[in-house]
């Protein structure tokens, strides 16, 4: 990890040689397209474990996409209509067609949805069994249920669910996935035309539906090591850099040529978790004075310069559903405490019973942003006189949900509302023995309300639902709170100042291009 005050000086000495054996990258004289340095290596052809990198980067399109407004919005579908709480009808686009030429009709859809749900375990995980799409027009499939499903627009928009593709031709090669590669079968803008273990190629596809490809093609590179990606830009050997460390800024904010861009609020943060089933955070008042003891906004503009979102609700605010309702409040953290009978001593560190007020606040070395976050919230809780003692997991959700590990608090990724879907989290998180229930939480009208949620179709009702969790988790029953709301960021160089960061991982369009 990049050092605050990492030098270009010493960047370029660090990473010079590890460059030339690391980056399988043209130099920008004979490089006809667009270069991108990923931190993943899509592995195979194979659409049912791999796929989902397709749609990232151009080759690969979905039913519905989710974007920063917070909606889904049609992408091969002319129209999505729920006609009944039990009957959704799906219009596709007329003129669609595959990069191999066949034509992308209702029968072609349903035939990739039924692969996928045969082949996929996302896609098995994500529909109901009693689901059932047919063909009910040329272009139009209709999907019946026997309970609501009111997230159907967001498992539509959701890269690991229903990619479209040519399924006869996926079906053809007998899972031989190199000979998928140059064989057109999905609908981009660009068609794979060679995969490696160092990088992936693609061309633009002539008869792209929405119009000519902005770029005759593009390249994009698997590397690991995020110093050596910030360097392919520095040296033009790479036009963007995906998931640069926040670290870098500093750094990369003081060198000509490059840019540190960072996006729109996402759909997840760093989301901190309380274990109430032993210890300080069983009481709900030292959950609540946590909560108010959080500095909200010096995490988001102080510590991470922006690089991050302030946490002003659950989920982010741009999702139509977020309850604004959190805040900084040191005198009402310091009332709650109070009325737990924890005493202020002349240091300012609290304790009742000779015991003072200690925390074991658990991070994971996989996410470095957690250094500086658990940093500046261990000194922000100290400043309401909760000592914080910092501890390092290798493997969170395993040592979490472990009956010995001792932990209070536990800052862990994630994303609350995945291509505007919140049942996975709610499901996997909240309800008794969930999955990834780590602290042993279980409130009953949380569990009853989450439950409703999944076959709730009235948007108002919804809503309601949706703004009384929030509310429970803050005001009356805290477990899971956002310390922040995390942003897209890239390293782009010059000729790519203008590029934002793609938002839910939707990274190149056909109208990506350099800047004007």
């Amino acid at each position: 990890m990049l050092s605050p005050l990492f030098a270009r000086r010493s960047l370029l000495a660090a990473f010079g040689l590890s460059l030339t054996c690391a980056l399988p990258l043209q130099a920008q004289s004979d490089h006809p397209g667009l270069r991108i340095a990923t931190s993943f290596t899509i592995g195979s052809m194979n659409p049912w474990e791999d796929g989902f990198w397709m749609q990232e980067f151009g080759q690969a399109e979905l039913l519905m996409q989710f974007r920063d407004d917070g909606q889904h919005h049609p992408w091969l579908l002319e129209s999505l209509t729920n006609t009944d709480p039990l009957t959704w009808v799906l219009t596709l686009r007329d003129g669609l067609s595959f990069q191999n030429g066949k034509a992308v009709d209702a029968a072609a859809v349903v035939a990739a949805i039924t692969a996928a749900l045969d082949h996929s375990s996302s896609a098995q995980g994500a529909v109901p069994d009693d689901a059932s799409f047919s063909v009910t027009g040329p272009l139009e499939i209709t999907l019946t249920t026997t309970a609501p499903w009111p997230e159907v627009p967001g498992v539509l928009a959701d890269e690991a669910v229903f990619l479209i593709l040519d399924a006869d031709a996926v079906a053809a090669v007998d899972e031989d996935w190199p000979a998928l590669v140059g064989a057109g079968i999905y609908t981009g803008p660009y068609e794979v035309t060679a995969l490696t273990d160092q990088a992936m190629t693609a061309t633009a596809y002539d008869g792209y539906w929405q119009g000519t490809p902005a770029l005759p093609a593009l390249t994009v590179s698997f590397v690991a090591d995020p110093n050596a990606r910030i360097l392919a830009v520095q040296n033009d050997e790479a036009d963007i850099a995906l998931y640069p460390p926040l670290a870098a800024r500093p750094a990369v904010d003081a060198t000509p040529g490059v840019h540190f861009n960072i996006g729109a609020l996402g759909t997840g943060g760093f989301i901190g978790f309380m274990n109430v089933k032993t210890g300080v955070m069983a009481d709900v008042d030292v959950r609540r004075a946590v909560l108010h003891a959080v500095d909200y906004r010096e995490i988001a503009d102080d510590v991470f310069r922006g690089g991050l979102g302030q946490a002003t609700s659950f989920y982010a605010a741009n999702l139509p559903f977020a309850l604004e309702n959190y805040s900084t409040d040191p005198e009402e953290a310091a009332m709650m405490l109070d009325a737990a009978g924890w005493e202020a001593g002349p240091d300012g560190m609290r304790s009742k019973d000779g015991a003072r007020l200690e925390v074991t606040l658990a991070i994971y070395p996989q996410q470095p942003d957690l250094v500086p976050l658990s940093t500046a919230v261990q000194a922000q809780l100290a400043r309401a006189g909760i000592a914080v003692n910092v501890v390092s997991f290798d493997g969170i959700n395993d040592a979490l949900l472990a009956p010995d590990t001792q932990w209070d608090i536990a800052m862990v990724s994630s994303g609350t509302a995945g291509y505007g879907k919140v049942q996975t989290f709610l499901d996997a998180y909240l309800l008794p023995g969930a999955r990834r229930n780590y602290g042993g939480y279980d409130n009953a009208e949380i569990n009853a309300t989450v439950q409703a949620l999944a076959t709730e179709a009235d948007p108002e009702a919804r809503l309601a639902m949706l703004h009384r969790i929030q509310t429970i988790l803050w005001d009356e029953d805290p477990y899971a709170f956002a310390f922040n709301i995390h942003k897209g960021r890239v390293i782009v160089n010059d000729r790519y100042a203008c590029y934002q960061p793609g938002y839910a991982l939707y990274h190149i369009s056909w109208q990506t291009a350099p800047c004007e």
